[in-house]
């Protein structure tokens, strides 16, 4: 999902948007990315600890024994330095977002699951030769070029 350094470079911005523990991180790259993925603590805390390491972050601890991080002015320097790349980061993670609302527009997820109850009725009746298989795969061959001709 993410290049090397970038899940870094991420978690960095956001703890310096607000201080945060390391669930609530994961939860937030959850949102960002559109609900597709989300980061698994073995991958999070590990980041975190590094950001503390490079003195990019503090930590310390908060309600329930749970730990909060916070940027330093040495996390805002790292952040400077490495604008562009972020920008760039938060830039794909929109782009995808924006794929994946696509992908779950009630409209298409409507229309697909009625060309698979379709498929599914008309194979299943035992009627069909190889005949009519080719007429529905040519018919579905169709359709998928004619949506990819489709202009947005």
């Amino acid at each position: 999902m993410f290049e090397q350094g970038a899940i870094k470079l991420l978690a960095l911005s956001l703890v310096a948007e607000r201080p945060c523990y390391g669930y609530e991180l994961i939860k937030h790259i959850e949102g960002l990315v559109g609900g597709d993925y989300s980061p698994s603590p073995g991958v999070v805390y590990p980041t975190l600890t590094y950001l503390v390491d490079m003195g990019w972050a503090t930590v310390q601890d908060g309600e329930g024994g749970r730990k909060q991080y916070t940027i330093t002015p040495a996390g805002l320097d790292q952040l400077a330095q490495q604008s562009t790349e972020l920008a760039s980061l938060k830039m794909r993670l929109q782009q995808g977002r924006e794929r994946m609302a696509a992908r779950r527009s009630p409209d298409i997820e409507r229309a697909m699951d009625n060309l698979k109850a379709v498929l599914h009725q008309r194979l299943a009746e035992g009627q069909s030769s190889a005949a009519l298989t080719r007429r529905i795969a040519t018919a579905i061959d169709e359709a998928a070029l004619a949506i990819r001709q489709l202009e947005a």
